[in-house]
């Protein structure tokens, strides 16, 4: 089956793969909103504060003197819910285009990963923003009928709860 989202077929391209397999996973989360997209990457970039609208994240450090650029690292701690529990994941960023989108990949105990966050202007105004990271390995084959369904709804909870906390304070600032 053909890959549509340009943002998905990235990801997979990322990993070594051409379409979903049985090995893989691809999990996204998308939305529309009027919110600008340079407002949202605003929110977006300040990484240290994710946990205030990602259901994912616990926590967010830089690990590196580089912010916000090509090969900057932090690190994330993840709450990804039985059987993975939580765990810390060590990322260098490997695409950065400000404004638009920024991604890093990674492969570690048998899985292959990337994820890629974007923000699309749309043609009337408004941005698209998406969510998608594309997992391949036989540890994802073993867990995806566990995970898969919740990780998609997690991933579509940090992009609604992004333009919420953008929304918020657009709000907030015209009171």
């Amino acid at each position: 089956m053909p890959v549509t989202d340009p943002n998905a077929a990235f990801c997979l391209a990322r990993i070594g793969k051409s379409a979903p397999g049985w090995d893989t996973l691809v999990v996204s989360g998308t939305a529309s909103t009027t919110a600008a997209a340079s407002d949202l990457w605003a929110v977006w970039a300040d990484l240290e504060r994710w946990p205030l609208w990602s259901p994912l994240h616990r926590s967010v450090s830089w690990t590196g003197p580089a912010r916000l650029a090509e090969g900057a690292t932090f690190d994330q701690q993840l709450s990804l819910g039985f059987p993975v529990g939580t765990t810390t994941e060590h990322v260098t960023l490997a695409v950065l285009e400000p404004g638009q989108r920024a991604g890093w990949a990674g492969d570690s105990n048998g899985i292959r990963s990337c994820h890629l966050w974007s923000f699309t202007p749309l043609p009337g105004g408004g941005t698209q923003v998406g969510n998608v990271e594309a997992f391949t390995g036989l540890p994802i084959a073993l867990v995806r009928p566990l995970v898969a369904r919740r990780w998609n709804r997690d991933f579509q909870g940090a992009v609604d709860g992004l333009i919420r906390q953008v929304t918020q304070a657009d709000g907030a600032a015209a009171n």
